[in-house]
Order: structure tokens, then sequence, then C-alpha cells
């Protein structure tokens, strides 16, 4: 049974797609839609973000910098990220959230599997 875990981190927004692997469609579309769904506004001039592809370990990943999320913005990246993987058939089994009390950032994990 495949499984993919996304890692969201926050601030500024960095999200990680490990496990699986995805449809180069989902990639884009996310690419699109999440500096779009950020707390704070993109600057126009700038290149938007793209996800890098890692191959030790085998993960994708974008960085959002110069973003960031309150609350309602981070509810925003969440339900990007479950709507564009739902579309592609996959199911969300588990969540986890960790706050890091030295770095002042937290960690919400997601963990979704396709039978």
């Amino acid at each position: 049974m495949p499984n993919l875990i996304v890692t969201a981190t926050f601030n500024p927004p960095q999200i990680k797609l490990m496990g699986s692997t995805l449809r180069e469609e989902t990639i884009h579309k996310l690419e699109q839609r999440l500096p779009a769904v950020t707390s704070t506004a993109s600057s126009p001039g700038k290149e938007p973000p793209k996800f890098v592809f890692h191959k030790e370990p085998a993960h994708w990943s974008i960085d959002i910098g110069q973003q960031f999320c309150d609350h309602l913005g981070r509810s925003m990246i969440y339900l990007t990220v479950i709507e564009s993987l739902e579309a592609e058939d996959w199911k969300l089994k588990g969540t986890n959230c960790i706050n890091q009390v030295d770095t002042g950032r937290d960690t919400t994990k997601f963990i979704f599997h396709r039978a």
C-alpha cells in the first residue's frame, strides 16, 4: 500500500512531500495554488517558488520564503494540499503537529495512503 507524508513547517512556510510518487500535474497545481493562499501577498515581480526534487531521501520540497501564514493561512495551505491529493485518490489517514520551542516554528505532518 503506497504512503505519502506531507510536512508543513511555518514560518516561513515550507512544504515537503515524501513517499510515493505524484503526478506532475499535481505538483504544478500545488506550485500555483500554495503561494496564493498565504496570509501575505506575494511580490508580483519575483519568480514564484517551485517544487524541487531531492534524491536523498527522495522527496519534493517548496520553500515559500518571504511569506507568512497566520492560522487562517495555515488552514488554507492544509486545505489546498488535501484537496489536491484527494484529486489523485490519496486518502488522509492521520495528522501530527509539533511546536518547536527553540525555533518558534511549528510542523504539521499529514499521512496519506492509497489502496
